[in-house]
């Protein structure tokens, strides 16, 4: 008989889903995804789960272990329905699918200090300690004026064009927004939003980057500013302008502490790299742009195998398969939001 916290667990992860899955389903670029992913979603999650399996059961290595390899939970959250996705392929019974999905909903859980499922709109993987830390020490500029937030608040902006350029709609990859954080009698609310792999060659070894892998933003809006987060990490603003409701922030980049400048100093080259890559995919054929997909998909369970020694590129069959293959028409159409949440409703 079924462990009733797990089957709640499992009620849970798919609600989370269905509320999430609706954000930005009519994004196509650039391809469709799920008129896609039949083509090397499988062999993905077969990789996937077996490397989890070598480095759990060869080399005894913890699930908390194996979540810190990721270092973001999102990126292990947004991957839970493409490895039950290839059971399903696979023919796995029902209950070895939610066997899984609980596992990595305990990786994602050992990266947070919160819910892994952000009821209430918190993506909390802070600890109140750390929230009190961070504030303290790290955010201590205030905007000098309503251009000055603006900027920053531009230049998150253009980073979600940024990010979509270089890893397409596999933002865990590159983003985590984590908070919002009550302090100072819970009407303050610190916000991180936190920019990663921004260099990965790997992927595009000819394309104009940022000279950096990581920024953080720190930012931290008063009582007039309401801010949730979703499990998939979408961020839903409320209330007053953020620019107008901005008290204070803070930038890092690769870990130090920067000025506001040096984002101004990073916005030419996000545009110049967001106008490359758009150009030069637009540029390919369907099959080709599915093969850059790929990639991207192996380049989001790359810790893993980092940690094994092992190469993490796509193999050669995968390769052959997506070029010779064919959208699916009947995953063409855009989803609606009803369509989204049924579809959810039904995962494992």
């Amino acid at each position: 008989m079924p462990d009733s916290k797990d089957e709640e667990r499992i009620a849970r992860y798919r609600d989370s889903i269905a509320k999430a899955w609706g954000f930005g389903d009519s994004n196509s670029w650039p391809v469709k995804l799920n008129a896609a992913f039949h083509l090397f979603l499988k062999e993905f999650g077969e990789e996937l789960l077996a490397d989890i399996e070598y480095l759990e059961r060869q080399e005894g290595r913890s699930l908390t272990e194996i979540a810190k390899l990721f270092y973001n939970p999102a990126r292990i959250y947004r991957i839970i329905d493409s490895a039950i996705y290839s059971m399903r392929r696979n023919r796995y019974p029902l209950a070895a699918q939610r066997r899984i999905a609980l596992k990595l909903l305990d990786m994602v859980k050992a990266l947070k200090f919160g819910s892994e499922f952000n009821e209430g709109g918190g993506n909390i993987i802070y600890s109140p300690e750390t929230v009190s830390a961070v504030t303290d020490r790290r955010i201590a500029a205030r905007p000098r004026s309503t251009a000055e937030s603006q900027l920053l608040h531009k230049f998150c902006g253009i980073m979600w064009a940024y990010t979509e350029s270089i890893f397409f709609r596999a933002h865990d990859v590159t983003k985590e927004i984590h908070g919002p954080y009550f302090y100072s009698g819970a009407d303050r609310k610190l916000v991180v939003k936190e920019y990663l792999n921004l260099n990965p060659r790997e992927i595009w070894p000819e394309a104009t980057l940022l000279p950096c892998n990581t920024i953080k933003i720190y930012k931290i809006y008063d009582e007039t500013v309401q801010l949730k987060i979703d499990a998939l990490n979408h961020l839903y603003p409320e209330g007053n302008s953020l620019i107008a409701g901005l008290e204070r922030y803070g930038v890092e980049v690769d870990g130090k502490e920067q000025g506001i400048e040096i984002l101004r100093d990073y916005l030419p080259l996000v545009q110049q790299t967001i106008f490359e890559i758009s150009r030069h995919v637009d540029s390919l054929g369907w099959n080709d742009r599915v093969m850059k997909y790929a990639e991207i998909f192996w380049f989001r369970k790359k810790p893993l195998k980092d940690a094994r020694g092992l190469a993490w590129q796509v193999p050669e069959l995968v390769r052959v398969n997506i070029l010779s293959g064919t959208e699916n028409p009947r995953r063409s159409e855009r989803l609606s939001d009803e369509a989204s949440r049924r579809l959810a409703l039904l995962t494992i």
